[in-house]
């Protein structure tokens, strides 16, 4: 996909601020984001607004485990201040954002979604904060030491990606870099090796989550 036809198929601004006006991250109202009122709708209209199949923009919400690690990284910034720091599979950015607003040096946001990461500039643009973008399936290449911290939230669904990501990470643990996994209770996240650094239960969308609830752990992976 050309450079100019993604921007095409993104939503508008005006289908956004319809669907999924700009609003405070929830817990963190320093930081905004696009949130959508339900996904499903904003899918709907931005497929008719682009005449395009499209991907469920789950970019429009803030997940879980997103909130989590924002919050933490509010109340402890020296995690990420003066670092450089990796969002892995960042979706809308928002990981990414309270890491910026740390005072990192330098904030990646990566996906293999171009629509979550042109949302996620779109974020940063919100907030006056700037992120490097980065598309690319990192899992495809050793990970690069000079990341001081690799954050990951809420990536281990399925079996067949969740094990080699956790190698992954591992290694990327074992060239120096910290690893912090925000996990809402997925089947395939570590269960060992992990300190617990944070733990809240929010409410959540019945539709996107299939609960009304979701306990969120931000693990810490331990050599």
């Amino acid at each position: 996909m050309t450079a100019t036809s993604l921007l095409t198929s993104l939503p508008s601004d005006a289908l956004l601020g319809r669907f999924a006006p700009a609003a405070p991250v929830p817990g963190r109202p320093d930081l905004m984001a696009w949130q959508a009122r339900d996904v499903f709708d904003l899918w709907k209209a931005w497929e008719e607004e682009t005449g395009l199949k499209q991907d469920i923009p789950y970019w429009a919400t803030v997940w879980p485990a997103a909130r989590l690690t924002a919050a933490y990284l509010g109340k402890h910034p020296e995690t990420t201040a003066g670092k450089a720091v990796l969002d892995f599979g960042c979706g809308g950015g928002v990981a990414a954002l309270a890491a910026a607003k740390t005072g990192a040096t330098h904030v990646i946001a990566n996906d293999i979604d171009p629509a979550a990461l042109a949302m996620a500039e779109r974020n940063a643009a919100l907030n006056g904060l700037t992120l490097a973008i980065q598309e690319d399936n990192l899992l495809s290449r050793p990970p690069d030491p000079e990341w001081n911290v690799i954050l990951v939230a809420d990536l281990f669904y399925e079996k067949s990606v969740a094990e080699p990501m956790l190698d992954w990470l591992r290694r990327a643990m074992s060239q120096g870099s910290r690893v912090l996994i925000a996990d809402a209770c997925r089947p395939f996240a570590p269960q060992t090796g992990i300190r617990i650094l944070a733990e809240e239960t929010y409410a959540t969308d019945v539709d996107l989550e299939g609960s009304a609830a979701r306990k969120v752990r931000l693990l810490e992976l331990l050599p």
